[in-house]
C-alpha cells in the first residue's frame, strides 16, 4: 500500500512540476483592452508565443526563475518575473517620450516553443522593419523564405522555400487556402502588408487539418482583427520610381458582442522606368484597389466572424509607350497586360465549452471568384477560377490533457477555365476529405503530432496523406524537432509559367499533367550558447524533398520551346540552413544565416540542377534602436551564389547566355522615427544598385524568334529609395 501511495505521490509531483513551469496570463492596455498578437518571450531564449484573440497566453518555460519580455508594436515593452503561482496580468503603456523605465527588447521573430512543427513567427514589429507593401515584401528580413522576380516584364515575384518554387508552399490566410491556383503567380501582391498582424512560417509538411497541399512548407498569415485593431490606421508610401500607396484601416465596436474592421489599400505607378535603356519598362505600370470588410461576433458559447474582400489589379508593361487600355494584339509595340478582379466571402464559426476549454467545434469557409484578362505580345490569356472551401473541425482530449486530437471533414471545389493563344484548358475539381490528428504532450520535454487524411479527388482518385512531427527538449536551451510527411497538388502549367510566356518560346504540353506527389522529411535543432553575459541562439535545420511525380518545365531542350511533361526519373531537393542571432546589447542585435540548396530533377533524360537556384546563400540582418525605440535602424545584406541558366547554345552567338551566373550582393536598409502618433520611415531597396546586364534577349526585335525576357536571375531595376508614414489612433 505504501509503495502504491509513494508511486501516486511521485506521479503527482511530476505532473505538478511540469504544470508548474507553465505560465499563463493576459496582456492588455492600461484601459483594459486585450492586446491580440502581443509577443511573450522567455528572456535569453528563442522560447516564445503570441497572445490569442482575447489577449491570453500560455507558455511552457525552460526555467522556473525565468523572466518574460512582453512587447507589442506601438507600446513600451516590459520585462517581468514569471509568476507560476497564478495567472499573470500584464498591462502595457503606449510608447511615450517621457517614460523613464529601461526595458529589454524582445526578438520580433521567434520559434514557437510549444509546437512539434518547425514554426517561426514573424510579428508586426518585424514587418515594420521594411516597407512591406504586400506579402511578397514581408520576408525581406527573414532568412527562411527567398523572394525574386520571375521575368523582366511582368513584375511578378515568387518565393522559394527549401530551395523549391513557392508553388510547393501552402499559403493560407487565417488557415484558409489563399495564394493558390490561378492566383499563384501574382497572389502575393494581393495581400497588403498593412493588413498583416503576424506570419507563421513552417518548414516541412504542415498539419493535415489544413489540407494535403503543403509539400515543402506552410505559411499562415494572420490579419488585423476587428476587436483589437486600431481605431484608425493610416499609411502613406512613395518611392523614387514614382509608385505611391495609401492604406487606411478602421475598427470599432458595434456593441458588446459585435466588432467590425474596414481595411483599404490602393497603389499606383504610371512612370516609365528604363534604367538599362533596352526600350522595355523595368517595372510594369500598375494600379490596384483592395478592400476588406470583416465582422466578429462573440457570445457566451459562440464565436463567429465573416469577411468580404474585393480587389481590382491592373498592370501594363512591355515596350516604352505601352499603356493601360492599349490593345496588345494590334499594337506595334510589344505589350504586356494583366487585369485581375477577385471577390471573396470568408468566415469562421466556433462553438465553445467554457467548462471544458479543451473541447470545441469549428467551421471555416470561403467562396471566391477570380477573373484574369491579359496578354503577352500577340498572345492573349484569359482565366477564371471559382473556389469553394469548407472545413469542419472537432477537438477534444482523450482521458486527460496529455492526449488530444482534432478530427473533421473538408470539401474543396475548384472550377478552372484558361485560354492561352489558341488553346483552351478547363478543369473542375471536387475533393471531399476527412482527417484525424493526434497530439501527445506529456510534459515540457516531449511532444508528438501524428495525423493522416484521405481525400477523394473526382479526377485523380484517392489521396492518402500521412504526416508525423515530434519534438524533444534535451535541456533548457536545446530542442530537437523531426518531421516527415506526404503532399499532393494539382499543377497549373500555364499560369505557373507566366514568366516564360514573356518570350518567343512555344509552349508544348507533351502529355496530360498528373498530380504532383512528394515526400518531405527532416528536422531542426535549436540551442542557446552562453557568449559573454548573453546567449547566442542557433538554429540548424535540414530537409529533404523527393517527388514521386512532378510536372517538369523543360527550358533546356530548345531555346525556342518550353516543354512540359510528367517526371521521368528522379527529382529531389536537399536544404540546409544554419542561423544564429545575438543580442549584443539592449539596443543592438544581429542575425546571420548560411543556406545550402542542392535541387535536381530529371530534365531531358538527365538528372541536373534546376535552373535559377543558388546553391549557396548568405543572409545578414542588423537592428539598432535608441532608448524607448525613438529611432530604429535596420539593414539586411544578402549574398547569392552562382545559378545555373537554361541552355541557349542553339541561339546565334550574340543571343547566347552563359551556363551560370556570377554571384552578387543585395542590400536593403531602413531608418524610422517614432512619435506619439506613429512614425516616419525612410529606406532603400537594392541600395548597392546591382542589376542584371541585358536581361532581355534581342530586346530590339520583340516579335522575333530569339526574343526572351524569361531568363532573369537578378534585379532588373536598380536602387530604389522610399519614404512613408504610419499614423495610429488607439481605441478607447
Amino acid at each position: 500500500m505504501y509503495k502504491k501511495l509513494g508511486l501516486v505521490l511521485c506521479i503527482a509531483l511530476s505532473i505538478s512540476t511540469t504544470y508548474g513551469q507553465t505560465v499563463r496570463g493576459k496582456v492588455e492596455t492600461i484601459n483594459h483592452e486585450a492586446l491580440i498578437g502581443a509577443t511573450i518571450q522567455e528572456l535569453g531564449t528563442q522560447n516564445g508565443i503570441i497572445t490569442d484573440a482575447e489577449g491570453m497566453f500560455e507558455l511552457k518555460l525552460s526555467s522556473r526563475d525565468a523572466f518574460l519580455v512582453i512587447s507589442y508594436s506601438g507600446f513600451v515593452s516590459d520585462t517581468v518575473k514569471a509568476d507560476l503561482s497564478k495567472a499573470t496580468h500584464i498591462q502595457l503603456k503606449e510608447n511615450a517620450e517621457e517614460l523613464e523605465e529601461v526595458v529589454v527588447q524582445a526578438s520580433s521573430t521567434f520559434m514557437d516553443d510549444l509546437e512539434s512543427k518547425h514554426i517561426e513567427v514573424i510579428t508586426e514589429a518585424e514587418l515594420t522593419k521594411a516597407a512591406c507593401c504586400n506579402l511578397s515584401e514581408s520576408f525581406e528580413t527573414n532568412a527562411s523564405v527567398d523572394v525574386s522576380f520571375t521575368d523582366a516584364v511582368s513584375g511578378a515575384k515568387t518565393i522559394r522555400m527549401l530551395g523549391l518554387d513557392g508553388r510547393y508552399v501552402q499559403i493560407n490566410r487565417e488557415n484558409i487556402p489563399n495564394v493558390r491556383g490561378l492566383s499563384g503567380r501574382y497572389g502575393l501582391s494581393y495581400v497588403p502588408g498593412t493588413w498583416v498582424q503576424s506570419i507563421d512560417v513552417g518548414k516541412g509538411a504542415g498539419t493535415v487539418v489544413n489540407g494535403f497541399e503543403s509539400m515543402t512548407g506552410q505559411i499562415n498569415v494572420e490579419l488585423k482583427k476587428p476587436e483589437n485593431s486600431e481605431k484608425l490606421y493610416l499609411n502613406g508610401y512613395v518611392n523614387s520610381f514614382g509608385r505611391f500607396e495609401v492604406n487606411a484601416n478602421h475598427a470599432r465596436d458595434i456593441n458588446d458582442k459585435w466588432s467590425t474592421a474596414l481595411l483599404f489599400h490602393t497603389n499606383y505607378l504610371n512612370s516609365e522606368i528604363d534604367q538599362n535603356d533596352d526600350g522595355f519598362l523595368d517595372l510594369p505600370k500598375s494600379r490596384q484597389i483592395n478592400v476588406m470588410n470583416r465582422y466578429k461576433f462573440r457570445g457566451e458559447n459562440l464565436v463567429s466572424q465573416i469577411g468580404f474582400t474585393l480587389m481590382r489589379d491592373e498592370k501594363a508593361g512591355g515596350q516604352l509607350g505601352f499603356d493601360f487600355g492599349d490593345d496588345f494584339s494590334s499594337s506595334t509595340q510589344y505589350g504586356f497586360k494583366n487585369e485581375t478582379t477577385r471577390a471573396e466571402v470568408f468566415g469562421k464559426t466556433g462553438l465553445l465549452f467554457h467548462n471544458k476549454p479543451y473541447k470545441g467545434w469549428g467551421f471555416i469557409y470561403s467562396a471566391s471568384y477570380l477573373d484574369i484578362n491579359g496578354g503577352f505580345g500577340r498572345d492573349n490569356y484569359k482565366g477564371t477560377e471559382q473556389t469553394l472551401y469548407g472545413n469542419v473541425i472537432f477537438q477534444n482530449i482523450i482521458a486527460n490533457s496529455f492526449h488530444s486530437y482534432k478530427t473533421g471533414v473538408s470539401i474543396l471545389f475548384n472550377d478552372f477555365d484558361e485560354v492561352y493563344a489558341d488553346s483552351t484548358y478547363s478543369r473542375q475539381e471536387v475533393i471531399p476529405g476527412l482527417y484525424y490528428e493526434y497530439t501527445y504532450s506529456p510534459g515540457d520535454r516531449f511532444s508528438l503530432l501524428a495525423g493522416a487524411r484521405t481525400d477523394f479527388h473526382n479526377l485523380y482518385g484517392t489521396y492518402f496523406t500521412p504526416r508525423l512531427h515530434s519534438r524533444y527538449k534535451f535541456s533548457e536551451n536545446t530542442t530537437l524537432r523531426a518531421a516527415i510527411g506526404r503532399g499532393y497538388r494539382t499543377p497549373n502549367a500555364i499560369v505557373e509559367n507566366s514568366n516564360v510566356l514573356v518570350s518567343s518560346r512555344r509552349l508544348i504540353i507533351e502529355e496530360a499533367p498528373a498530380p504532383e506527389i512528394s515526400w518531405n522529411m527532416g528536422g531542426s535543432l535549436t540551442t542557446a550558447i552562453p557568449v559573454g553575459e548573453r546567449q547566442l541562439n542557433l538554429i540548424v535545420d535540414y530537409f529533404y524533398t523527393t517527388f514521386e511525380n512532378q510536372l517538369i518545365y523543360d527550358m533546356d531542350q530548345s531555346s525556342s520551346e518550353l516543354r512540359v511533361y510528367n517526371l521521368r526519373g528522379d527529382s529531389y531537393a536537399h536544404s540546409f540552413q544554419l542561423e544564429g542571432n545575438y543580442q549584443f546589447s539592449d539596443r543592438f542585435s544581429a542575425k546571420a544565416a548560411y543556406k545550402f540548396y542542392d535541387v535536381r530533377a530529371t530534365i531531358n533524360g538527365e538528372v541536373r540542377e534546376v535552373p535559377f537556384n543558388s546553391r549557396d546563400r548568405f543572409f545578414l540582418n542588423a537592428s539598432y534602436a535608441t532608448r524607448f525605440d525613438k529611432w530604429e535602424a535596420d539593414a539586411t545584406l544578402q549574398w547569392f551564389g552562382s545559378k545555373r541558366l537554361p541552355d541557349t547554345s542553339d541561339k546565334p552567338v550574340e543571343f547566347q547566355r552563359g551556363e551560370t551566373t556570377p554571384d552578387f550582393f543585395l542590400l536593403n536598409a531602413q531608418i524610422s522615427r517614432t512619435f506619439r502618433w506613429g512614425n516616419l520611415y525612410l529606406g532603400s531597396e537594392n541600395l548597392l544598385g546591382f542589376t542584371q546586364g541585358n536581361p532581355i534577349i534581342d530586346s530590339e526585335n520583340p516579335f522575333s524568334n530569339n526574343f526572351d525576357a524569361s531568363i532573369v536571375w537578378a534585379p532588373v531595376a536598380g536602387r530604389m529609395v522610399y519614404a512613408g508614414f504610419r499614423y495610429k489612433i488607439k481605441r478607447n
